[in-house]
């Protein structure tokens, strides 16, 4: 019988990427029951960065209203914001130090501990195309036995912010989109044979 914890993740578009994850395990006393708890557990390095992509955002959005003469602008802008980016990314990967970090899959998790469903974790995922780091709480919702030595586990989001959460939508999306183009680009040469023959 399919747990309603995993019934809960299924709801969610997962994409297939692989991303830096750190995961510290957690009483689920320890998991915040608010998100003014949250708020006020999320370090100020992880609230820095989100501003930063945020900021990013919202600044380049009113430019696409100006028609072409504002395309330079914002070509200018998207390569300051780079800059940026690329330092919040470096600071941010000194942050991955502190806790056991692993490489997941996808947006859910994977290691080679053995973890019980219902384990909760403090959870830190690095979305590095993004710049940026969400600071959340997951919990074990699935554990599959890949070999002797390693586990896959499907991990939910039990506390996480509404813009960390939009966050993690927008760069599953952009991750799909990176991986239409490279799926088109290696087509293409197929195509083109085709078409010479």
């Amino acid at each position: 019988m399919k747990s309603q914890r995993l019934g809960e993740f299924e709801q969610y578009f997962q994409i297939d990427e692989s991303i830096r994850v750190n995961l510290f395990t957690v009483n689920n006393k320890q998991v915040p029951k608010s998100q003014l708890e949250l708020e006020d557990d999320i370090p100020p390095l992880f609230k820095l960065a989100n501003e930063v992509s945020e900021l990013e955002q919202s600044s380049l959005r009113p430019l696409r209203n100006l028609g072409d003469m504002a395309q330079e602008l914002a070509a200018f802008l998207q390569a300051q914001s780079r800059k940026i980016d690329l330092i919040m990314s470096h600071i941010l990967a000194s942050e991955q130090a502190q806790d056991n970090h692993i490489q997941c899959d996808s947006y859910g998790g994977g290691g080679p501990d053995v973890h019980s469903i219902g384990q909760a974790f403090r959870t830190k995922l690095f979305l590095h195309n993004e710049a940026s780091a969400v600071y959340c709480y997951t919990e074990v919702v699935a554990v599959e036995k890949i070999d002797n030595e390693h586990y896959q586990y499907t991990l939910l989001f039990v506390a996480i912010r509404d813009s960390d959460q939009e966050l993690i939508v927008r760069a599953s999306l952009h991750a799909q989109t990176r991986q239409l183009k490279k799926r088109q680009e290696l087509e293409l040469p197929s195509n083109k044979e085709n078409e010479d023959k």
